[in-house]
Order: C-alpha cells, then structure tokens, then sequence
C-alpha cells in the first residue's frame, strides 16, 4: 500500500507530461495553420489591391508634363552619414528647384504595412505639384513595379564599412549627435566602450548587427529582416 502511494505522483506527472506535450502539438499546429491562412489572405488582399491601385494609377495618373517629373527616393540606411548627405540636398534645392521631403516612418519601423506600402506608391506618382522630388526616410526598398507603376522612382543609398557603423551607432545610442542635443538616448548614461561590450558579449555589439544595412536594399517581404 505505501509503494502504491508513492509510485502514484510519479504517474500523475508521467500524465501531465504528455497531456503537456499533445497539448503543445495542438497549438503548434493551430499556429500553422494560422500563419498558412494568413500569407493566403495577406496573397488574396495584396492581389485585390494591386488590381485596384493599377486602375486608380491608370485614371489618376497626369499626362506626361513638359518639366522635370524625376522622383529620387533616398531610403536612407542609419549612421552611414545619413543626415549630412541629406543637408546637401536641402542646400541645393532652391537653387536647382527640386523639392526634398521627409517620409518620417511611424515607430521607426522600416518596414511599411501594406495599407501604407500602397499609399506611399499612389501619392508619390499623383503628387505632380511636388516633382521633381527628392524623397528619404528609414525605409526598406519598395518595388513600385509590383503595383502597376510604370515610371518608377529612382533610388539611390549610401553604405559605410560595418564594423564603424556599428561603433557609430553603438555610441549614437549613449551620447546623441549634435542635431538633437536635448533628445535622452534608450543608452544615455552608460559609459562602457564598444571594446567592453565586445569583451563581456553584450547585446550592442553583437556580430548580427552587422547585417542591418543588408535588409534595406532587400525590400519589405519577412525573409528579409
């Protein structure tokens, strides 16, 4: 009777452990079939929207005008001198009448939903008043191809050698630059040098990190990033 009693919590917990375990199979395989019936009605969606922005392209499109219509979008890589390549063309501007205009991305996200993928097609083909334009944001290349578009922006970047990017950024993030001085940093306040976190494998420093310029020229699919 007492062998009984202690061979008993050993069986209850054999059971738990395989109640655990199927119960683990289930959801994994809900959460596939979750992510299969979303990419099939992300597939359906991006289908129905570029037939639409295709027609709305077609009829909003402005007949071909006698200046310079040239749309340059700069989807700027960070902490490859970013911010004083775009100054030159602030500079410069006036003087060669083009217009520069900001796309400031929300949360600082990359990578464009959808929705705002094919708003950002749609006005900078429409918006006739502010060609030629000069476009740059934190954004990931976007194929204006793939919605219909037939004159399609140019683009242009910059990259620097990764490993002082990654040291740039690494001190952006505890020390600011001096465009926003006033602006706390997510790091402010730690003094550990790059060689330190290399040596005690901290997260900034991580060799990973050097791949973030890649992502960029690749474009907005999750394979990607």
């Amino acid at each position: 009777m007492g062998l009984w009693k202690i061979m008993m919590p050993q069986k209850i917990q054999l059971l738990a452990v395989l109640v655990f375990g199927v119960a683990v199979m289930l959801i994994e395989n809900q959460i596939q079939k979750l992510d299969e019936s979303r990419a099939k009605l992300e597939s359906v969606l991006l289908k129905r929207e570029v037939a639409e922005t295709e027609r709305r392209v077609g009829e909003d499109q402005p007949p071909p005008a006698r200046g310079d219509n040239t749309v340059i979008i700069y989807n700027r890589v960070p902490k490859t001198a970013s911010t004083s390549f775009t100054n030159i063309a602030y500079d410069l501007c006036r003087k060669n009448q083009f217009h520069v205009l900001h796309v400031n991305i929300s949360r600082n996200n990359p990578v464009l939903s959808l929705q705002d993928q094919i708003r950002f097609v749609k006005n900078i083909t429409s918006w006739k008043e502010k060609k030629p334009g000069f476009y740059h944001g934190h954004m990931a290349y976007l194929d204006f191809a793939k919605y219909g578009v037939k004159d399609k922006p140019l683009y242009i970047n910059v990259v620097r050698d990764p490993i002082e990017r990654l040291v740039s950024y690494y001190y952006f993030l505890r020390s600011g630059d001096d465009y926003r001085r006033g602006l706390r940093r997510r790091k402010q306040g730690d003094k550990q040098t790059f060689d330190e976190c290399v040596s005690s494998g901290g997260p900034d420093c991580k060799p990973e990190k050097l791949w973030m310029q890649i992502p960029f020229f690749c474009g907005h699919v999750s394979e990607c990033w």
